[in-house]
């Protein structure tokens, strides 16, 4: 799997992970008829961390799940989306944990505007609304079964979920993704066009379909939907780093390392932009700079992609420098 596909994969699998603040919020989501609350948007934010926010959906049981927190307080909530506002304040500092059982109730009054979660997720509420349980339970099999690996299963799953609601957006960019890590890419590109035909306002489906291109050779394709990604999710490492690549193989340079600089901001573990980065050094007869960023790929990424063709660059330029 790619190291853009793992990226996007965990966008809707987040996995429990090991961190140095090791907090967590879970919960459950339930209608006061007490059936499970599915696809409702939570909130969470901390103001004793500095520009802490995120947010989460519920999966099928109504369950969420927020890891990796600092140790703080957080207001947890719930807006619009045709309920009464939620807001729990909860205080993991000392305990780390917490587990928060919320009973949603419609809003009735007729003179309530219903607000969004702000962002791209704000208008997906009433999307989701009309999928069919049918087609909500097919797709979140194939979630699974992409989760554990067995993409010629999850195929069949979003197949038949599309099947049950061909307006299901996210379930053609799964299947586009899936068919990604299959190498069909010529499959691959319509199904993630039409996720963006779909929902228009969906950043993934953008950087999937990006990607795509650019192992189609699609790049100035590539550059129109990755840029369009990022007018949604500008702070996007996956986005500016394969903006980047499109960029340098157009041979736009001076366009392709802002964004690789971008990329490593946001993330410094992206191992092939110090690649773009040597090179766009390279280009500019800086031997140190380029060495810098090949032997840092080479630590973060030493069985990686471009390894071995790095190593030899290595080797040139500590020979030349001598």
């Amino acid at each position: 799997m790619s190291r853009f596909l793992r990226s996007l994969f965990l966008l809707f699998f987040p996995a429990i992970s090991i961190h140095s603040w090791a907090g967590f919020i879970r919960g459950q989501v339930r209608y006061d008829d007490q059936r499970p609350a599915d696809h409702v948007i939570l909130r969470l934010r901390s103001d004793l961390v500095t520009a802490y926010s995120t947010e989460t959906s519920t999966d099928i049981q109504g369950k969420f799940d927020f890891d990796g927190l600092p140790n703080s307080t957080f207001h947890l909530t719930i807006e619009g989306q045709g309920f009464r506002p939620y807001d729990s304040f909860i205080d993991i500092s000392m305990s780390k944990m917490a587990y928060e059982m919320i009973t949603l109730r419609l809003d009735k009054d007729p003179e309530a505007k219903p607000v969004p979660p702000e962002g791209p997720k704000g208008e997906v509420n009433v999307r989701i609304a009309q999928i069919p349980p049918g087609a909500r339970k097919e797709f979140d099999l194939g979630r699974v079964r992409m989760q554990a690996h067995d993409v010629p299963n999850s195929i069949e799953h979003f197949q038949k979920a599309i099947g049950l609601y061909p307006n299901y957006a996210e379930a053609y960019q799964l299947l586009g993704v899936a068919r990604m890590e299959t190498g069909n890419l010529l499959d691959a590109e319509p199904e993630l066009q039409k996720a963006i035909e779909l929902e228009p306002k969906l950043a993934t489906a953008y950087f999937a379909l990006g990607v795509c291109r650019n192992q189609l050779a699609k790049y100035p394709e590539a550059e129109v939907a990755l840029a369009r990604g990022l007018e949604l999710e500008p702070n996007s490492a996956d986005g500016h780093y394969h903006i980047a690549e499109a960029y340098w193989n157009l041979g736009r340079w001076d366009d392709s390392e802002p964004h690789a600089r971008k990329a490593l901001a946001l993330n410094p573990d992206i191992a092939p932009a110090h690649v773009l980065l040597g090179n766009s050094m390279l280009r500019k007869r800086d031997a140190r700079g380029a060495l810098k960023d090949f032997r840092e790929y080479l630590r973060l990424a030493p069985q990686g992609e471009f390894a071995s063709g790095t190593r030899a660059a290595v080797e040139r330029l500590q020979k030349g420098l001598k």
